[in-house]
Order: structure tokens, then C-alpha cells, then sequence
């Protein structure tokens, strides 16, 4: 199954996965949730190499800035329903960072969707946060690459996918694992 959807990704050649990987990683900032995690081991695995892995980093980081930078300007254009602002600000004050290095947390435990709105309806510092978040997508994409191509250099190709696929399944499971308890134990946005 890995092996078809490798063959499909990789069907379209490399500069449409560029994009294919921008556009997902565009829309995960702005509109819908998604795993991006997923499609960027998908992608780096086509080509596991330091240079495959630098166009993505790059791509991925200009499209979290650029996702972002449109939530944000459409919330500081059109502003949040008060009730939306106010959950926000309330969800601020619960957690242990109430300023824009929450984003570097954001990172390993998403207690933010939506960044560019929690940047524009707490007032953040618009280049700090956009500091903080192209910081954050560098370490958190090189750390995955890395371990994915650990991953490939010491399996097989078809086992290298399963293992990296699974790493990243753990990951996100983990990620939302630290999420849950934080949200425990600091209590639910609306509260």
C-alpha cells in the first residue's frame, strides 16, 4: 500500500511535490487541520538526501509563514466574533506561556490551532511570532528528516517507509497525547 501511494506522490515529479507539500501545509495554518507531519516524511522519503531535505524545509517554513501571515491578516482585517476573541484570551491565560514563545511550544504539544489568529487577537509582535514559528518549523522538520533518514540508512527502502510512517504516527499521537494533558490539567478554552 506505502509502496502505491510512494508511486503516486512521486507520478507528478518533484516540483509538484514542492507545491503539493506548500499547498497542504498552506491550508493547515489557514482553514482545515491536517497531519502535515504525514505528507512531510511522504515527500522527503521520495528522495532521502540532504538537498531534497533543504527544498523542503524551505518549502514548508515559507508555507507556515505564509498560511500564518494570511490568518492573521484576515483576523486583524476582519477581527474574530467576540466570543471567539475572548476564548482565545482566555485559552492564553491558562497556559504557562502567554506571550508569542508559546508558538516554540506549540511545536511539540499544539495546545494553538490557527496561530495567525491567536497572533493577531493577542497582539503579538507579528516578526517576533513569525521568528518563533519559521525557528520552530526548522528544528521540528530537520529533527524529523534526520530520523527519518536514519530511518532509511539503516533499513531496507520498504521497511525505512513503514518505520518513518510509524515514527511519524507516534509523533503526532504523542503530540496530541501532551496536548490532552495540558488541556487536563489547565482547564478547557470556554472555562
Amino acid at each position: 500500500m506505502l509502496e502505491g501511494l510512494f508511486d503516486w506522490f512521486q507520478s507528478f515529479g518533484m516540483a509538484f511535490t514542492v507545491l503539493g507539500l506548500s499547498f497542504i501545509f498552506m491550508l493547515d495554518s489557514t482553514v482545515i487541520p491536517t497531519p502535515p507531519e504525514f505528507f512531510a516524511v511522504l515527500a522527503f522519503l521520495i528522495r532521502p538526501s540532504p538537498e531534497w531535505a533543504g527544498i523542503l524545509l524551505v518549502a514548508i517554513c515559507l508555507s507556515e509563514l505564509a498560511g500564518n501571515s494570511i490568518m492573521y491578516s484576515l483576523v486583524k482585517w476582519k477581527r474574530l466574533p467576540g466570543f471567539v476573541e475572548r476564548a482565545i484570551k482566555k485559552w492564553i491565560g491558562f497556559l504557562v506561556l502567554k506571550d508569542e514563545r508559546i508558538i516554540l511550544l506549540n511545536r511539540v504539544a499544539p495546545v494553538m490551532p490557527f496561530t495567525g489568529a491567536f497572533i493577531a487577537t493577542c497582539n503579538w509582535n507579528y516578526k517576533k511570532s513569525m521568528l518563533y514559528l519559521a525557528i520552530g518549523c526548522l528544528l521540528k522538520y530537520s529533527a524529523l528528516f534526520a530520523l527519518v533518514a536514519l530511518f532509511d540508512y539503516q533499513f531496507d527502502r520498504d521497511t525505512a517507509q513503514v518505520v518513518s510512517i510509524m515514527a511519524v504516527i507516534m509523533v503526532v499521537a504523542l503530540s496530541m497525547l501532551a496536548s490532552y494533558i495540558y488541556r487536563k490539567r489547565h482547564g478547557p478554552a470556554g472555562d
